[in-house]
């Protein structure tokens, strides 16, 4: 049996397309790839002007040639004029730069986006991030969170990870990046990842497969240790895992997927050792683990949850 044709992908292919009867799963796939990206819609607003344009040119030109030869001249005038404008237009069009498309994520929430060079971008909670391809590089701006990039090999659009102390450059690999105002990781997975500060783009580090680069707000440059890929992993897969380090780490950690912040009652009660394995946002399985290995209890507020010791 004959396999359905692929959809379009280009503006260009979907104007041909629909210029042809269509069923209605095409035209629900065209509003989806619309959505998907303001460039798309610019992109084929302008196929529709440059058709505008060259049939209107063309119309005027068949019908003053034949009405009036003497006229012929003119005609040729009009319409290379407005090819002219549709040239322009399209030069005007190029030059924008490309729109930027901004995402983000709550408390809890985990989105995957294809990105159409092929790349898969999976976000942790509470992110935030701004995304602009264009025809010479791929940009990627964190202003909080955490990112699993999945890049897509184009070695003549280089694929930059900006964030707020520094900038990661890769072509084609798998890497995780942890941001916020006072800190950057980098943790490679697959490939190699060059990593550098905001002030200097070639003074930086190659952050090869199972190395993380580092980078510290006031620090003189990005620093390399071994990369903890499990981490990265459990928080992929929905799971926390804390193995013998303070609770009071372990609380922010796991505050990062609920609405309301997590800590301990005293500086005590924050200092002891956790070992613990849980499930993203599950306060339940936290309230249990604090009660039956330590016999700590957790109490609301109006503003967050307190650890406390049992009565």
């Amino acid at each position: 049996m004959r396999s359905a044709a692929p959809f379009p992908t280009t503006a260009a292919e979907w104007f041909a397309a629909r210029r042809r009867p269509q069923d209605s799963s095409f035209e629900a796939r065209f509003s989806q790839w619309l959505a998907e990206n303001p460039r798309n819609v610019e992109e084929y607003a302008l196929c529709e002007l440059t058709w505008s344009l060259s049939a209107t040119a063309a119309e005027g030109l068949q019908s003053e040639m034949h009405a009036r030869p003497w006229y012929r001249n003119r005609a040729v005038a009009g319409a290379a004029a407005a090819a002219f404008v549709v040239m322009v237009a399209l030069a005007a069009f190029w030059a924008m730069p490309p729109a930027p498309m901004t995402l983000y994520t709550g408390p809890g929430e985990q989105r995957t986006i294809a990105l159409a060079d092929g790349t898969q971008l999976t976000m942790n909670t509470r992110s935030n991030i701004e995304v602009r391809m264009s025809r010479s590089k791929r940009e990627v701006r964190i202003f909080d969170g955490e990112v699993f990039f999945a890049v897509a090999k184009d070695p003549s659009r280089p694929f930059l990870v900006e964030t707020a102390l520094g900038t990661a450059r890769a072509v084609g690999t798998r890497f995780n990046v942890l941001a916020d105002s006072a800190h950057v990781e980098v943790a490679t997975e697959e490939g190699k990842v060059w990593v550098s500060t905001s002030s200097d783009a070639s003074a930086g580090v190659m952050a090869t497969a199972g190395l993380r680069a580092t980078l510290l707000r006031g620090g003189s440059g990005p620093v390399l240790d071994k990369a903890d890929l499990s981490r990265v992993e459990n928080w992929r897969a929905r799971r926390l895992e804390f193995d013998n380090v303070p609770l009071d780490t372990a609380l922010k950690e796991f505050s990062r997927y609920t609405d309301i912040p997590i800590r301990p009652a005293t500086q005590e009660i924050g200092q002891i050792p956790v070992s613990a394995v849980l499930k993203v946002g599950d306060m339940n399985a936290l309230r249990a683990t604090l009660k039956g290995a330590f016999g700590l209890t957790v109490i609301a507020n109006a503003k967050e949850w307190l650890v406390v010791a049992s009565n």
